[in-house]
């Protein structure tokens, strides 16, 4: 047997090729540890920018849910007069938001950051402020436009919710009750909350009065031929509608529903509650009353040419129809028998409760209004509260042209019931809701007062520090 011998040169390749095997090995080693910590930096980055967002949008649907509800114009993260930066989850949110009140937009701005390096920036401003500072932070930004519009009122006499509490005839319920199921509605038989004698000298005109129509009179405004366009009386909910009804059908040993109602003019509104013809409709459109309370608050609380009163006994005039105001009683307005209240513009009855800065609304002070003299009111005139009540004592005399709302607070302490969306009613003195469309569009007496309630998203865009 011969044995080959190898030649050198080939010893040598083989040499080489195995260093340059071992070498790409060790390069491919290498370059997968390299790919694998990249992998996971970038894995890494990708949760940091998940977790940021995540706050961001959480910022985002705190400062829209203050926005939206009722109050709010111009939310800001915290509970100061100027924004913070709020800890939440492993990092903080900032929110704020620019509102232009003759527009409707509100534009809100909100920001999320997480930690990422050794040494994180003091700054305390916003990502789009010039002083902005955000070493060591991963920032995340979003931007929504929201445009708000007014609500006219189209009624006389508006009763969110509930509507008027418990009149003999009427219902009432307990916990397991559904809203939207008669039968479960308990008949009232005796002791009612809200009553009238049997005159009913309650009469709600659903006709377009003039504006002066308290100085100088004058018929109210024909309506074209069919139904007029105008309700007596709205609610929101079946409950609220079934004791309006109640209310003037039942409560005066039978007097009728119609007979201190005003049909439109050709044509008498239906009886029956299916009929797009009721004179009481449901409207789930209609702009929450406890909304317009707190908007109108929040708008002009501060304003100089508002006029605040505490509860209690009251008299002389607010605004006139050259200079309409907004006045706002914190507590009870009560009118003594002899004596005079009135005026023009907006009258808000409230309780001691600021949705801006208050977390309980369980008030010791409670809006009502109790009038024994004379109450002449030209505009819009809201009672609104936790346990709100209007009472008209035998003997007064209540003008109202324009329109009443009256809400009790359905959501008060974090509890939410049937029976606290009422509001109790004892009308025992003559009583005139009368109509009046055209204060309430532009140009008129209340349109400019009127707050912007409705609202919804226009336009959405990521930011970017500046």
């Amino acid at each position: 047997m011969f044995e080959r011998t190898r030649n050198p040169r080939e010893s040598g390749v083989a040499l080489i090729l195995a260093m340059v095997f071992m070498i790409g090995m060790l390069a491919f080693t290498a370059v997968s540890v390299d790919l694998m910590k990249t992998e996971q930096v970038f894995i890494r980055s990708e949760e940091r920018i998940f977790a940021a967002k995540q706050i961001v949008e959480s910022g985002l649907a705190q400062g829209i849910a203050r926005l939206t509800e009722g109050g709010q114009t111009a939310p800001v993260s915290g509970n100061g007069t100027a924004p913070v930066w709020v800890p939440f989850a492993d990092g903080q949110y900032y929110y704020s938001s620019d509102f232009d009140n003759t527009t409707g937009l509100a534009t809100n701005t909100s920001w999320g950051r997480i930690p990422v390096g050794t040494i994180e920036s003091n700054s305390t401003v916003s990502p789009d402020n010039v002083n902005w500072n955000g070493n060591g932070y991963l920032v995340q930004g979003f931007e929504v436009t929201i445009h708000s519009s007014r609500y006219v009122p189209k009624s006389p006499m508006y009763f969110g919710n509930g509507g008027i509490e418990k009149p003999l005839g009427g219902f009432e319920w307990d916990d397991d009750a559904d809203a939207f199921d008669p039968s479960t509605w308990n008949t009232v038989t005796s002791s009612p909350s809200s009553y009238q004698s049997a005159s009913i000298p309650l009469k709600v005109n659903a006709l377009d009065h003039p504006t002066n129509y308290i100085t100088a009179g004058g018929a109210p405004t024909p309506a074209a031929p069919g139904m007029h366009p105008y309700n007596p009386m709205v609610s929101q909910n079946p409950i609220g509608q079934m004791n309006t009804l109640a209310w003037f059908n039942k409560s005066a040993n039978g007097g009728s529903a119609m007979s201190s109602v005003t049909p439109a003019p050709l044509t008498s509104f239906s009886n029956d509650p299916t009929s797009p013809e009721y004179a009481f409709p449901i409207d789930t459109h209609v702009a929450d009353v406890q909304d317009f309370s707190w908007n109108l608050w929040s708008r002009f609380k501060n304003d100089a040419a508002a006029t605040k009163l505490t509860g209690g006994a009251k008299t002389g005039t607010y605004g006139s129809l050259a200079a309409p105001k907004v006045t706002f009683v914190t507590g009870t307005l009560r009118v003594d028998a002899g004596k005079s209240f009135a005026g023009t513009g907006i009258l808000v009855i409230r309780d001691d409760f600021d949705p801006n800065e208050d977390t309980n609304n369980q008030p010791s002070t409670k809006a009502g209004l109790d009038i024994r003299g004379n109450f002449k009111w030209t505009g819009l005139v809201i009672v609104a509260g936790w346990a709100p009540s209007i009472t008209v004592a035998s003997g007064a005399d209540v003008t109202v042209v324009g329109s009443l709302m009256g809400e009790d607070s359905v959501m008060s302490g974090g509890e939410i019931s049937l029976d606290s969306a009422t509001i109790s009613l004892v009308v025992q003195g003559p009583t005139r809701l009368l109509y009046d469309h055209d204060m309430f569009q532009p140009g008129g007496l209340i349109y400019d007062y009127l707050p912007l309630l409705r609202k919804e998203v226009i336009s959405a865009r990521e930011r970017y520090p500046e």
